[in-house]
């Protein structure tokens, strides 16, 4: 894929059609995953995918290894998708967004500032 834009209009369709149910979230998931990977370690100096790749890597794998929550964590899949929709383009935003969701939802710990 080549660029930001492209990279990120990607993952606009799979979450929108997310939010249509068009698929299932997880599979739609997996497939932001894919994209947050093949742009590592960021497209054009967009750090989006690593934060994108954090964030529905831990979904993904939360249906993977435990498959009796996996109505909780498609829930989950839906719901950061729309935000992302909600966020993406307005860099504050997306700050916020990417502390909230690999931080305080899904439990990354914080890195302390370098010295």
């Amino acid at each position: 894929m080549e660029g930001s834009e492209a990279f990120r209009a990607a993952v606009r369709a799979q979450a929108a059609a997310m939010l249509n149910g068009d698929a299932s979230p997880y599979d739609l998931a997996l497939e932001i995953w894919r994209l947050a990977m093949g742009e590592w370690p960021g497209s054009d100096g967009d750090e989006a995918c690593v934060s994108l790749h954090l964030i529905w890597g831990a979904l993904t794998d939360w249906v993977e290894l435990r498959p009796t929550e996996t109505d909780q964590a498609e829930a989950h899949m839906i719901t950061a998708a729309g935000e992302w929709l909600t966020v993406e383009g307005d860099q504050q935003a997306e700050v916020r967004y990417f502390d909230r969701w690999v931080h305080d939802i899904l439990g990354y710990e914080r890195q302390a500032p370098a010295p």
